[in-house]
Order: structure tokens, then C-alpha cells, then sequence
């Protein structure tokens, strides 16, 4: 790393004062609490004694870490880095083997109130084809699913995140596609 660049990761990690740290957390808070929340309910379930505890213990973790970011890599990525540990660290202490996947819904998925009812329900059962598909996958395969197809992330955040290298995510979310279209016959 250049020194320039050394130095200005360090000023951007000190130049925190007490008030711009509040803000940028409730600019958080605004705009990624759901998304967060979302993805903890992919590996502890909303209805787990833990799930609300453990939503909570990430937002301060973020908070208490938002000096420690580097702005050379991806916010989202780190900020479902946290996330992921957070609910990896209670996976493993109560030994959770359930995950689900929320099911969509197929009026918020490339359709709307006006599209057509035969449509619609077309669009739902393929939906729950897919939830299917999706429920019956390895953990791994589910969250790199999930972070590919409904946050929208890069393969290098999506590498970033569950610990593999750019190739690695390619190959899996290709053999995903692949297995899902043959699971659900398309």
C-alpha cells in the first residue's frame, strides 16, 4: 500500500467526531436495519429466542467498529461481514441446524397489484418452486444465494463476506443457477 493512501485511511478511520459517528449510525440504522434484519433471519429464525438479540448485537457492533472500517473495500460488505459473524458465532454456540429463507412476495418481485391474475399465480407457484429449491441447500450455497439474488452483491462483496475468492463464488453461483433451473424445471 502507498503511503498516500496509508495515510488516508488513517485520517477517514481518527476523523470520527463523537457527533458525525451518531449520524452516520442513524444513517444506518435508516437504511440498512431491514436488510439486516433480513439476513439474520436467514440463519436464526424470527421467531428464536435470540433473534432480536442478536439484530441488536450487530447494530452496536457496528457502531462500536465504524472507526475500524477502511473505505478501500466495500461498506456492505463489511457491514454483512459483521452480520454474518455475529450469527455464525450463536450458530455455533447453540448448535442451530435449522435455516430458512423467507418466501417473496410475488407482488413485490417483477410484478404488481395490476398484473394479471393467471399471472400472478403462475408467478407464486414458480416462487415457491424456487423457496423450495432454495430451503433445500447447503447453508453456504443458501446465503451466497441469498446474497447474489436479493441483496445484489458483487461477487468480490459476496467473496469478501463468506470467506472464498472471486473464481469460487463464480463457479458456485453458476452451479447454482444450473441446479435451481433443474429443480424447478426451466
Amino acid at each position: 500500500m502507498n503511503p498516500l493512501t496509508l495515510k488516508y485511511r488513517l485520517f477517514i478511520r481518527s476523523s470520527f467526531a463523537p457527533r458525525q459517528k451518531a449520524d452516520l449510525y442513524d444513517y444506518i440504522c435508516r437504511n440498512y436495519r431491514r436488510r439486516i434484519e433480513f439476513y439474520v433471519s436467514q440463519i436464526v429464525p424470527r421467531g428464536h429466542g435470540d433473534y432480536q438479540d442478536v439484530c441488536q448485537e450487530v447494530m452496536v457492533k457496528i457502531y462500536n467498529h465504524l472507526d475500524g472500517f477502511d473505505p478501500g473495500h466495500s461498506f456492505k460488505a463489511w457491514v454483512y461481514q459483521i452480520v454474518r459473524h455475529q450469527c455464525l458465532d450463536l450458530v455455533k454456540s447453540r448448535e442451530e441446524k435449522q435455516r430458512r429463507l423467507r418466501q417473496g412476495d410475488p407482488d413485490l418481485v417483477n410484478s404488481g397489484p395490476a398484473a394479471d391474475p393467471e399471472q400472478r399465480v403462475m408467478r407464486q407457484e414458480l416462487m415457491e418452486s424456487i423457496d423450495r429449491a432454495v430451503s433445500e441447500l447447503p447453508p453456504l450455497e443458501r446465503e451466497i444465494c441469498y446474497l447474489r439474488f436479493y441483496e445484489g452483491l458483487k461477487y468480490r462483496e459476496i467473496g469478501q463476506v463468506v470467506g472464498l475468492d472471486v473464481e469460487a463464488v463464480k463457479a458456485k453461483i453458476h452451479a447454482l443457477k444450473a441446479g435451481l433451473r433443474r429443480r424447478v424445471g426451466r
